[in-house]
């Protein structure tokens, strides 16, 4: 007899009846057999009408194909940039980003030497946004991305 939150009980499994299958495998180092169901239990639809929150709904049925609506059908053209300008958007962000990572090292190392972080931020503003021509040593690591 069990007992489930003061409810007793009696537990009575369900028979099922297997066959073997004639397979044989290995679990764990062991030789197993496996076998198959005889008869399977039918299996039925489950449906449950259900309420949540005052909302009706049912469980298991099959929902019914939504038919799309005309008026939301159309919607009006996303404008998208041509190449030229997308492709300049994109040198632009990563010159921005080339001089943000070059200022960032500028700072440590003047505040490796002892010199105040103050003084080295200072210096971009003259350089005037020129980056140097060596776009690889400022540029991110292709190995860190990976």
């Amino acid at each position: 007899m069990l007992t489930y939150r003061g409810v007793s009980y009696e537990y009575q499994p369900t028979g099922l009846t297997t066959s073997p299958t004639g397979d044989v495998g290995k679990y764990r180092g062991q030789d197993i057999q496996f076998r198959a169901v005889d008869n399977p239990p039918p299996v039925y639809p489950f449906k449950a009408e259900l309420v949540y929150r005052g909302v009706a709904y049912t469980v298991g049925a099959t929902a019914p194909k939504a038919v799309p609506d005309a008026a939301a059908a159309k919607t009006a053209p996303v404008e998208l940039p041509s190449i030229n300008a997308w492709m300049r958007s994109l040198v632009v962000k990563h010159l921005r980003n080339i001089r943000r990572r070059e200022h960032s090292m500028l700072v440590r190392a003047a505040e490796e030497i002892g010199l105040p972080a103050e003084d080295a931020a200072g210096y971009e503003s003259h350089i005037q946004g020129k980056v140097p021509h060596d776009f690889a040593g400022y540029d991110r690591s292709r190995s860190a991305m990976s």
